[in-house]
């Protein structure tokens, strides 16, 4: 008894993309194999950085969108920690630069906890 299941379209698709895939890739392996052993290697090298720069390209976008949603890359807060910790020792150190450091640290984590307060708030909204 023969099995006549219906193809999967989906898998016809994939073994095309597979064939295809392969016969771009004897072609380049041909010219590549053409050229002189002293620059097989260079023209490896650029066919595999054209084919990483080509399939990539349309990568991008959605990369930019993933980092769209993230929390922004400075937060005040977490710089006001740093300047604070920093600040202490420069106290005893030298008073004025550690005193003014930790001012700012101050001012910084006093913008940190607002900024934080205000996001949560427009995210529940």
């Amino acid at each position: 008894m023969e099995d006549r299941r219906t193809p999967d379209p989906a898998a016809a698709r994939q073994r095309e993309l597979d064939r295809r895939v392969e016969d771009l890739a004897r072609q380049l392996a041909d010219v590549v194999n053409t050229a002189g052993l002293e620059s097989r290697q260079d023209l490896r090298e650029y066919a595999i950085g054209l084919l990483k720069e080509e399939t990539e390209r349309d990568d991008a976008p959605e990369a930019a969108s993933a980092t769209e949603t993230h929390a922004p890359q400075f937060s005040p807060l977490a710089f006001a920690i740093l300047i604070g910790l920093v600040s202490l020792p420069l106290v005893l150190l030298f008073p004025p630069l550690g005193i003014g450091l930790f001012g700012m640290a101050v001012v910084m984590g006093i913008w940190g906890l607002i900024d934080t307060f205000f996001h949560r708030a427009a995210k529940t909204r």
